[in-house]
């Protein structure tokens, strides 16, 4: 392996250091009459014509790839949309930024009986989607419908920031880093990455610590003190009130980000009594 060098790019921020004008992007009121227009879920070969959409997505492009690695669009048109109608204009939107993957029942993010952590009202640290096989989605979109009660605030963190802080504080944990590890759990999912990899000039991080514990524990390698202090060392990072980002997003709140850039997590919340009123997001992986 090569010598880790630091990002020099502005993918690596401190939340502490960012205003909301950073990283906010009025949705334009053209682009809110082209979402509300047309009901359709655009099929796999459609290309939906809309200028204003296309114009759109390259900004978004541009933020995520030559700006914070994030960006959230304020101002969806969700009021009086039932969750589907949210869902399909959400990745009406994706089409234009790569190829979204098909929808399942995991598109809606709420809370659900019998279901995995992601699908309950308890926090979520920050981590990056894994999916199934063959490889994590490179953007995730998540559209507020509903916020909760209480809580719920979306937390993000820079994987270049903690890449860079390790370099400087604790550089004995990155060899092990650059190194696979198991991820994921059960059929289909890809099973064998490095928490940071080099492409080209471009780092990519791929990071879930329980995902990480589970796989290598199913793998028969459960974690080596040597590898669990250099998880932990990330993990430290990652719970540092001056690198998180806490976004309390609202219902209109289109959050785009760059999965092998950005780590995502949540706080814990309390939703309203009323079922229906439950907090709700719609989430949509795009290649």
């Amino acid at each position: 392996m090569t010598q880790p060098s630091p990002v020099e790019a502005p993918t690596a921020w401190s939340g502490h250091a960012l205003k909301e004008a950073d990283w906010l992007l009025p949705l334009p009121p053209a682009c809110s009459r082209a979402l509300d227009g047309r009901r359709g879920d655009p099929g796999p070969n459609e290309a939906p014509p809309d200028p204003a959409l296309a114009d759109l997505a390259l900004r978004i492009t541009h933020r995520l790839g030559n700006g914070l690695g994030f960006t959230v669009l304020r101002g969806y048109p969700v009021a009086g949309r039932t969750d589907q109608e949210c869902a399909a204009m959400c990745r009406r939107l994706a089409a234009f930024l790569g190829t979204p993957r098909p929808a399942d029942s995991g598109g809606f993010v709420t809370v659900a009986d019998n279901a995995g952590l992601g699908r309950t009202d308890l926090a979520l640290p920050p981590h990056t989607d894994r999916t199934p096989a063959p490889h994590p989605p490179k953007l995730l979109g998540l559209l507020c419908v509903r916020q909760a009660a209480q809580g719920g605030e979306t937390l993000l963190v820079s994987g270049h920031t903690v890449h860079n802080r390790l370099l400087a504080d604790t550089p004995w944990a990155l060899p092990r880093l650059y190194q696979d590890f198991h991820f994921g759990r059960g059929p289909g999912f890809d099973r064998l990455r490095p928490v940071f990899q080099r492409h080209g000039a471009d780092l990519r991080v791929h990071y879930n610590r329980r995902g990480i514990e589970r796989a290598q524990d199913e793998a028969g390698a459960p974690l080596t003190p040597d590898e669990q202090a250099a998880l932990d060392a990330v993990d430290r990072i990652l719970s540092d009130d001056g690198a998180v980002l806490r976004v309390p997003l609202r219902p209109g709140d289109l959050l785009w980000l760059d999965n092998t850039v950005v780590l995502h997590g949540r706080t814990a919340f309390t939703d309203p009594p009323d079922a229906d009123a439950r907090r709700c997001l719609v989430r949509v992986w795009v290649d």
